[in-house]
């Protein structure tokens, strides 16, 4: 019965890793249907394979797994309310995470196997703007959100040109400044590679 039962939670890990588009989350529910499969051959009286799996499987395999990834590149997207409030609620944070244009934002950068990191900043725009630690900023005003890009961002161009021929234009505004206004740290690091 025990054994159907980690079959089962296998099967469901399987599953959970092939439809994540995060790949850190892959990696660890390779681990964990790693740690299964050796606690079913533990059931089956095969400590030696458990324990070899156990040990390369969850361990040392996911530390390479997580050190290659580490040299993935993140997409750091800061997201500035107007009027800026004190305070960022959690229900404004979820209502912004399923709106389309994040969805739009998230599912450009997954095709591009960048992973996007969202960030919800309690600080004026302008401030957010001169911080170079964010490749693209978010403004909503409650109507419309504003992409806040460098005009020499050519990430940026395509994003803009993916939600045009996708048809939600409307969901996000691209505001364009002049070269050295908004950070563009993530372009640079595509380019170079």
């Amino acid at each position: 019965m025990i054994e159907i039962l980690v079959l089962l939670t296998m099967g469901f890990f399987v599953v959970m890793i092939i439809h994540t588009n995060q790949m850190r989350l892959a990696i660890v529910y390779l681990a964990v249907f790693s740690l299964l499969a050796a606690l079913l051959y533990l059931l089956y009286a095969a400590p030696e394979l458990a324990i070899a799996e156990g040990i390369i499987g969850s361990g040392i395999v996911t530390l390479l797994y997580l050190a290659a990834l580490k040299k993935n590149r993140v997409y750091t997207v800061g997201v500035v309310s107007i009027p800026s409030r004190l305070k960022v609620e959690d229900h404004y944070m979820y209502t912004l995470e399923g709106s389309e244009a994040l969805k739009d934002i998230r599912d450009f950068f997954v095709r591009r196997e960048v992973e996007v990191q969202v960030v919800f900043l309690d600080i004026p725009l302008e401030r957010a703007l001169d911080n170079t630690a964010y490749d693209l900023i978010l403004s909503d005003d409650g109507k419309q959100i504003t992409a806040h890009t460098d005009e020499d961002n050519y990430v940026m161009v395509e994003l803009e040109l993916m939600i045009q021929m996708r048809g939600f234009g409307g969901s996000i505004q691209f505001q364009r400044t002049s070269a050295g206004t908004i950070p563009t740290h993530g372009a640079k690091k595509e380019a170079t590679e």
